[in-house]
């Protein structure tokens, strides 16, 4: 019979007369080894999304790391040196994980750019966090069991031939969460406790100005602070009547200042300054900075030209707000989704406060560039499509205006140069 002492190790599990007896493996053993697969099936999940979490965050991704390290390494300990304190640390490390996912998909993660986003639920997180349970569970199970044991506890054996096939099916379905399918469903879906809807890539044609110009010139552009791909059409939340009236006023406020500087001239009197070239699907963008306080529809931080010639003209405006714990309110309704630039260490800067480069440099080619890489932790922005003329189809708030084709550096009006990137 095994038992689990106050000493530091089991007890070897002790022969008992059984003509089956190798067809099945003591109960302590079983559970040991159940228990070791369920911890490596989680270890395996969170090692195989730790990049995508450090893109978010680089605390997201660490902590991804560490636990799938501990997980990995409790995996092993727990099958060939087993302790009462192995399993006092998994049962209370397991909950602790297990109330930082519960915690994530309610009210937020407390740190960093989701600290108040409500992550939508995935088959990957759902299963890392039953296993998880499984393991803190079985951990208490065998503390139990250890007590009553010295006691005479009649010795119960669990069969080989299950304790195998739950291994296997263990594997698979940790193996099957990091498919290509599960993954860019967990990635790139919608849908979750929040009111975000993310737009599909099965909706992209091809065909108009912005996506013949290139991919996205930035990550943060199409992918949310959940993680979701969003390029393309974005699908409206209906509104109710009085939401509607206050957001047509606030809409009315936003276009008067597309009318009031109709062009880059007019736009740099009024106090505002290039901080981009002129980027396919987004305009050039020209900022002023002391407006990016607080939210104000008739104050936009960032106008948006075709270009940065002194005639080119307005296509949208964007509203760049620092605002510390999660997205300003914003316009009236849900459907304003604000986007933030914090992927790979933020975009990168010149010397004067111009982008010339976007997520994917890495600091290295960024400083080659004459720049520094800069996360834009608490500052949110979001674009809003009121010109006449380039009402896109996207969507009033979509990040990218499928009107907009042309060349980096240049203007929406020239040739388009494919696979270009912002700073190439």
């Amino acid at each position: 019979m095994a038992v689990l002492t106050d000493a530091p190790v089991f007890v070897s599990d002790i022969p008992e007369p059984n003509p089956r007896r190798g067809d099945s493996l003591e109960w302590n053993t079983g559970v040991r080894w159940l228990l070791a697969g369920c911890s490596l099936g989680a270890a395996v999940v969170h090692f195989g999304y730790a990049s995508a979490h450090f893109n978010e965050y680089w605390l997201y991704g660490l902590f991804f790391v560490v636990v799938a390290w501990l997980q990995l390494l409790w995996a092993g300990a727990i099958v060939a040196r087993p302790t009462r304190w192995l399993l006092i640390a998994a049962a209370l490390g397991n909950e602790a994980v297990v109330a930082v996912w519960v915690a994530s998909r309610t009210v937020g993660v407390w740190v960093g750019p989701n600290a108040s986003v409500k992550e939508a639920v995935g088959y990957p997180d759902v299963l890392c966090t039953v296993l998880e349970a499984a393991v803190a569970a079985g951990a208490v199970a065998l503390l139990a069991r250890s007590r009553r044991s010295a006691s005479g506890t009649r010795t119960r054996r669990l069969s080989r031939r299950l304790v195998g096939a739950a291994l296997l099916a263990i594997a698979v379905a940790s193996a099957y969460a990091l498919t290509p399918r599960v993954a860019a469903a967990h990635d790139h879906g919608s849908g979750g406790a929040t009111d975000h809807v993310h737009g599909s890539a099965a909706a992209l044609t091809g065909n108009t100005p912005c996506e013949k110009a290139g991919p996205p010139a930035s990550q943060g552009q199409v992918v949310d602070t959940e993680g979701h791909f969003h390029r393309g059409p974005a699908p409206q939340v209906p509104l109710d009547q009085a939401t509607r009236v206050q957001l047509a006023e606030q809409q009315v406020q936003a276009r008067a200042v597309a009318e009031k500087d109709p062009t880059v001239a007019d736009a740099q009197r009024a106090g505002y300054e290039m901080s981009t070239a002129y980027v396919p699907c987004i305009g050039a963008h020209y900022t002023n900075i002391e407006l990016a306080q607080r939210f104000d529809p008739s104050a936009p931080s960032e106008l948006l030209y075709d270009g940065t010639n002194p005639t080119s003209r307005i296509v949208g405006l964007s509203y760049l707000v620092w605002h510390p714990g999660g997205a300003p309110d914003g316009f009236a309704g849900p459907n304003d989704r604000w986007h933030q630039h914090n992927f790979n260490g933020g975009l990168c800067f010149n010397a004067v406060g111009v982008v010339i480069g976007a997520e994917d440099l890495s600091p290295a080619q960024c400083a080659a560039r004459g720049g520094r890489k800069v996360p834009l932790i608490d500052v949110w922005m979001l674009h809003d499509w009121v010109v006449p003329g380039f009402e896109c189809s996207w969507g009033v708030f979509a990040p990218e205006c499928p009107d907009l084709g042309g060349r980096v550096g240049a203007t929406a009006w020239d040739a388009p140069a494919p696979g270009q990137q912002l700073g190439s």
